[in-house]
């Protein structure tokens, strides 16, 4: 390979050789015109009408930039040294001429969106009144001072001389400039078929209409003056259907037949004097050229208004249609589920009817005591269907904030062998857990219940074989490894395993306590903590799921927390709970509940009831234990402040509600009350009371407790 270093004198020689060509092609074109521009002089050698450079001056400034200014000047010089004055004159009206293109290219770029100064009306006018007020008078003054200073011109001609001079230089900037800009800037998809040929056509009509009003080919007679608004025509059909360059096309194009025809005694404008003659001609060009310049660019300026409207429609459109797509899945779905939910609930309360029909049938103690275990063991399973509901809801809630520690791993693998040990050796499947001593940084609880619902996925679907839990060291990561034996998943549906409600098809599958939102959940988790998930799977052989958790070195162990009292040690003795249902049966049983934990209940149906019962009583309640959701659209939140106001004290209190949608549990969160969720442990619901008691006696707020 070459030397970079030596490539570099290369590439800056092959930039001077192409800045210098770009020079040169200026700088010729811009001679060309001069010449003959300064052919047609009339008044004065210097001074003419017809002033081209100016335009093309201006547009290789903004085009080219500032550094193109040294072509303008030595053309200008050549032409003006080889026509007319001194060496003297000529370099004082090549600076006029430069200074004008970089005057008027630098307030263009800065107050007139430099070359996109053609695509709003705002700055075509602003591009016009730089041309007309600031940048033409430059050239036209240095140039004529000049030629009077040195006596080359007398004085009573300098106000026509400059008037001349200052309309060719206009003339030139504002039918030149925008044809070479805009053609210039045009981009290959401009020139499709359709849009070509519409161009063609506008320009040929503009060449036959100037023709029949302009050419010396037509004899000029008094009826054929009026032809000469006929030029209006071409002008309009560009400004409505082709835009601002070829609307400067068909007035560069009309410019020259204007001009071939009134120089050779032809079109409106013929007179006896020729510099008068060309005089009306440049009014007659800048007079139709700026307002179609305009017109065209508010032309533009909604056109793209309207595409970008028909673009956010269609996008519009397709989102809806996008969204209505996601919401027919969605409710297909939830469909699903409810046809699964309706199953899997129904055969825990079928079981529940079964045990309690043989609970009220002679039974021994032994029989007894086992169909009870039974019908809490159907509790439990039901409970936890209930709690995979309850973690979709506090996860779209926003209530989980995770609380990133550093802990050791061996203790969540231990924890998920012991919670399914038992159920592994009823379904006939082998369950191993490989010990690990690494550390990891994440939140313990909610890593452990993705472990969980990774291993209770496994274990509900694998009916034959064995489930393995391990951990393997990859760099700075921890990958923590749930293999199966089950059925595998097929690869189209490993995209949709983690959505709510979605079970694999399996006809063999166990549907046991099943609801399709294990790894939902465990997905809310994993994004929660930043973990990422992998799946690997093969029908008919297993799975695999992999989370990746950021390992650490191995930590001083905290200590163990303590813990917590046993139940049945919680002093609740004697307490007044005030209970509001509006459901008897639910009355009766929290009251009959809290009457055996030696509670005095008081039990009413609504915040009114509760009222009038406290004032019967004269008493305040210790506590106060809701329903979420009351009669007549009321809520547990509002009976509890009503009573708290009532007694002009916060009272403690425990809000319970079937709900599991994210409602509740914002109100209950931002108001600072406890809330359970049906169906309550009863074990859940004496440890909360003793919490709350033990916080009001220790004079702290209830309202801290979440």
């Amino acid at each position: 390979m070459s030397n970079p270093r030596s490539l570099a004198p290369e590439t800056n020689s092959s930039r001077v050789v192409s800045y210098v060509g770009c020079l040169v092609a200026i700088g010729a074109i811009y001679l060309v015109l001069a010449k003959g521009g300064l052919a047609l002089a009339s008044i004065h050698p210097s001074s003419t009408p017809i002033w081209p450079p100016t335009g093309v001056a201006l547009a290789a400034v903004l085009l080219g930039g500032y550094r193109t200014w040294p072509a303008i000047f030595a053309a200008a010089l050549i032409a003006n040294a080889t026509t007319a004055g001194s060496v003297a004159t000529a370099i004082a009206i090549a600076a006029g001429n430069a200074l004008e293109a970089i005057v008027g290219a630098y307030l263009i770029n800065r107050w007139s969106s430099g070359c996109n100064t053609f695509s709003t009306p705002d700055s075509v006018a602003k591009f016009a009144v730089i041309c007309v007020v600031i940048a033409t008078p430059i050239s036209a003054s240095i140039g004529l001072t000049s030629l009077t200073i040195f006596g080359y011109i007398e004085q009573k001609s300098f106000a026509d001389a400059w008037i001349t001079w200052w309309l060719g230089d206009v003339t030139g900037a504002l039918v030149i400039t925008p044809v070479i800009v805009l053609w210039a800037s045009s981009r290959y998809h401009d020139f499709e078929r359709h849009a070509l040929q519409e161009t063609v056509g506008v320009l040929t009509t503009a060449a036959v209409v100037g023709l029949i009003a302009f050419s010396p080919l037509i004899e000029q007679t008094p009826g054929r003056d009026p032809l000469g608004f006929l030029a209006i025509l071409p002008m309009l059909w560009a400004a409505l259907r082709r835009g601002p360059r070829d609307t400067a096309t068909v007035a560069l194009m009309l410019a020259g037949i204007t001009i071939w025809g009134t120089l050779t005694g032809g079109g409106p404008f013929a007179t006896t004097d020729l510099n008068a003659s060309f005089l009306l001609v440049l009014m007659f060009l800048i007079s139709i050229t700026v307002p179609s310049l305009l017109l065209s660019a508010d032309v533009e300026v909604r056109k793209k208004a309207e595409e970008r409207l028909r673009r956010a429609r269609v996008e519009l459109e397709q989102k809806v249609a996008e969204r209505t797509q996601e919401l027919e899945l969605a409710s297909a779905a939830k469909s699903r589920f409810f046809a699964m939910a309706s199953h899997d609930l129904r055969q825990p309360l079928h079981a529940l009817g079964l045990f309690v029909a043989q609970l009220r049938t002679p039974l021994e103690p032994g029989e007894r005591a086992k169909t009870i275990e039974r019908v809490d063991a159907t509790r439990k399973e039901m409970d936890e269907m209930f709690n995979s509901l309850l973690d979709i809801s506090r996860l779209d809630a926003g209530m989980l904030i995770p609380y990133i520690t550093e802990f050791p791993i061996g203790r969540l693998l231990q924890k998920s062998e012991t919670a399914f040990d038992q159920a592994t050796r009823e379904k006939g499947v082998r369950l191993r857990v490989r010990p690990s001593d690494a550390w990891v940084r994440s939140d313990a609880m909610l890593l452990e219940r993705i472990l969980l619902n990774l291993v209770s996925n496994a274990v509900r679907y694998t009916l034959k074989g064995g489930i393995l839990v391990g951990c393997r060291r990859r760099g700075e990561m921890l990958r923590i490894e749930v293999y199966d034996t089950g059925p595998g998943i097929p690869e189209d549906q490993k995209q949709n395993i983690f959505g709510e409600f979605f079970q694999v098809p399996a006809p063999e599958q166990n549907r046991s306590g099943g609801l399709g939102l294990g790894l939902a959940i465990v997905d809310r988790l994993r994004l929660l903590l930043n973990h990422p998930i992998e799946l690997a799977s093969t029908v008919g052989r297993g799975s695999r799921f992999t989370i990746l958790v950021p390992k650490v070195d191995e930590c001083v162990r905290a200590a163990a927390p303590a813990d917590l009292p046993h139940p049945g040690a919680f002093a609740v003795d004697g307490k007044a709970i005030l209970v509001i249902a509006d459901t008897p049966i639910v009355q009766e049983g929290t009251g009959g509940l809290l009457s055996k934990w030696g509670c005095s209940v008081l039990a009413a149906g609504s915040d009114e009831a509760a009222l009038v019962r406290l004032a019967e009583r004269e008493q305040r309640p210790d506590l106060i234990i809701s329903d979420y959701h009351l009669a007549r659209g009321k809520t547990g939140i509002r009976a509890i402040e009503q009573i708290n106001a009532a007694f002009g004290s916060s009272i403690p209190a425990i809000l319970i509600s079937g709900d599991t949608a994210a409602e509740p549990l914002r109100d209950a969160k931002d108001r600072g009350y406890v809330l359970l969720h049906k169906p309550v442990d009863p074990m859940q619901l004496r440890a909360v009371m003793h919490k709350l008691f033990r916080d009001h006696d220790g004079g702290r707020d209830a309202g801290a407790v979440s």
